[in-house]
C-alpha cells in the first residue's frame, strides 16, 4: 500500500494493480501496510483493492535500534499500542489486521518471544498473524507447532522452503516449495488440517520471480492432491 521503508521507492499505485490482478482472474486477499503513511488512508486504498486482510510486516523496534532484528522488552511493549490504532483502523473498514513473523519473532524477549505478547495483548478479533513458515524454521521453531498453536488466529501463511545448502545467510536460503528441506508434501496437509488461512507462494529475491510461482504452486497443489 506504500513504501516498506524510507529507503524504498514509492510503488505502483495499489488501486492499478489490484486491477491487474483481477483482470488475470485472481483475487486480492491479503496487502501490506508502507511506512509512514496514516493507517486510516491505508485502511481505505486496502478496502478499495478488495482485500480482506492488512499485514504488518514487522515491528519497526526491530529496525531503528543499533542491531537489525534486535530490540528489548520495553522497545516492544511501547509500540504495541501503535498496532492497537492499526487495528482500529482495519476493522472501521471492514478488514482483519495481521502480524508477519520474521525469525526475531520466535527470539523471546524476557520470556516471552514478540508473537505471545501480541497474542496476549489483543484478541483474535483485534490482531490475527500472517505465519511465514521459513521464518519460522530459520528460527529453529517448528512451523507446524507455530500454526497448530495459534489455531484460528492464522489468517494467512506464506509458503516458502529452506535450503540450507545455498549458504550462511538466511535469504539466501529461501527457496520456493520444493527445493528446500521443509516437507511440503506432508506439511501442507498437515496445515490445512488445522486452518482454512489463505496460502501464498513467496520467496525473498528470486532468481525468476515467475519460475519460483510455478515451482511453488505446483508443489503446494501437489500436496493437496490437486494435480
Amino acid at each position: 500500500l506504500a513504501a516498506m521503508s524510507p529507503r524504498q521507492p514509492v510503488p505502483r499505485d495499489p488501486l492499478e494493480v489490484a486491477a491487474m490482478v483481477r483482470d488475470a482472474g485472481l483475487e486480492v486477499g491479503v496487502v501490506r501496510l508502507g511506512h509512514a503513511e496514516s493507517p486510516y488512508r491505508q485502511m481505505q486504498l486496502a478496502a478499495q483493492t478488495g482485500a480482506r486482510i492488512v499485514v504488518q510486516s514487522a515491528s519497526p523496534v526491530f529496525f531503528t535500534g543499533p542491531t537489525p532484528g534486535r530490540a528489548t522488552r520495553a522497545e516492544f511493549d511501547a509500540w504495541l499500542p501503535q498496532l492497537a490504532i492499526l487495528s482500529e483502523a482495519a476493522r472501521s473498514e471492514g478488514l482483519q489486521l495481521a502480524y508477519h513473523n520474521h525469525d526475531w519473532d520466535h527470539v523471546p524477549l524476557e520470556g516471552l518471544t514478540p508473537l505471545d505478547l501480541i497474542a496476549q495483548r489483543f484478541s483474535p478479533g483485534e490482531v490475527g498473524f500472517e505465519i511465514d513458515l521459513a521464518w519460522a524454521r530459520l528460527a529453529g521453531v517448528d512451523p507446524l507447532a507455530i500454526v497448530r498453536e495459534l489455531g484460528p488466529r492464522v489468517l494467512s501463511l506464506h509458503f516458502k522452503d529452506v535450503n540450507p545448502a545455498r549458504g550462511p545467510d538466511q535469504h539466501s536460503q529461501l527457496v520456493a516449495p520444493g527445493e528446500g528441506d521443509m516437507g511440503f508434501a506432508d506439511l501442507v496437509p498437515a496445515i490445512d488440517c488445522i486452518t482454512g488461512a489463505i496460502g501464498y507462494v513467496e520467496v525473498d529475491d528470486p532468481e525468476d520471480g515467475l519460475q519460483a510461482a510455478r515451482v511453488g504452486a505446483r508443489t503446494v497443489r501437489q500436496a493437496r492432491g490437486l494435480i
